[in-house]
């Protein structure tokens, strides 16, 4: 393969290039796709996902992040994924997307693409902080400003490589987030997983479910529903903007 055909998406500000790679010829190099992923000397996203055939779900999700790790899942990209998948002719309404740990359900509606992001699994909890696995790993810390923690977050994830989430909780079931990505390493303009993982924490916490919407720092924002069973949680319900943002061919 010397040269590679693209697209480019981004959902609520994340960007990524979205390859078809059905028939599994894209030479995975690590040092290669931080190039790609260059805002300088190449393409310029937050991260690389290969559409790929699973024999679990309707199809597969691989994705990289800008420093050419592979990151276990990532909410924004899937959903990219799906507008990919509608773009390409694959439009049925409802499909499953295998990733690295787990099978997603997906839907997409008039409204948009949603993701059914499951029950988040708290791995630890310490006073007013949270570390839960959303795929990927997220720590989630709840304060009253969130106009500081840009040193502290890159510490932070650098030491215990996870991703790392500041939240406010507002009125009328808003919350205010900023995420700071481990392989991206640096605050985003928006993160599904994350917001995933506060809004776990939000109802662990503080009792908050049904409709939620989560604002980012950049102003991005994404919708959730938090679905509860007799006390308990059912699931998490995520949606937000998709866009298909160009095509392009680039030499490997």
């Amino acid at each position: 393969m010397n040269e590679l055909i693209f697209s480019k998406y981004e959902g609520t500000g994340n960007d990524f290039i979205l390859i078809d790679d059905r028939q599994q010829v894209f030479p995975i190099n690590p040092q290669k796709i931080s190039k790609l992923c260059h805002r300088q000397y190449g393409i310029g996203t937050d991260g690389l996902i290969l559409l790929r055939p699973s024999s679990k779900g309707d199809f597969a999700m691989r994705i990289f992040n800008k420093d050419g790790s592979e990151a276990e899942m990532c909410g924004n990209g899937l959903r990219c994924l799906l507008q990919f998948l509608i773009d390409l002719g694959e439009n049925k309404g409802k499909f499953t997307i295998e990733t690295a740990k787990k099978i997603y359900p997906c839907e997409i509606k008039n409204e948009g693409i949603f993701v059914d992001m499951g029950t988040p699994t708290i791995l630890e909890e310490k006073g007013s902080e949270i570390l839960l696995d959303v795929g990927v790993p997220h720590l989630v810390t709840f304060v009253e400003d969130l106009s500081q923690f840009d040193l502290e977050a890159r510490k932070r994830f650098s030491v215990i490589r996870v991703n790392v989430n500041y939240a406010r909780i507002d009125p009328f079931n808003t919350i205010h987030m900023r995420t700071f990505e481990r392989g991206v390493e640096e605050e985003t303009f928006s993160c599904g997983s994350g917001a995933t993982a506060v809004c776990m924490a939000a109802w662990k916490q503080f009792g908050i479910a049904g409709p939620v919407k989560v604002i980012f720092g950049s102003g991005e924002q994404l919708q959730f529903k938090i679905l509860t069973e007799n006390q308990n949680l059912k699931s998490i319900i995520m949606s937000g903007d998709v866009r298909h943002v160009f095509d392009g061919k680039v030499r490997l």
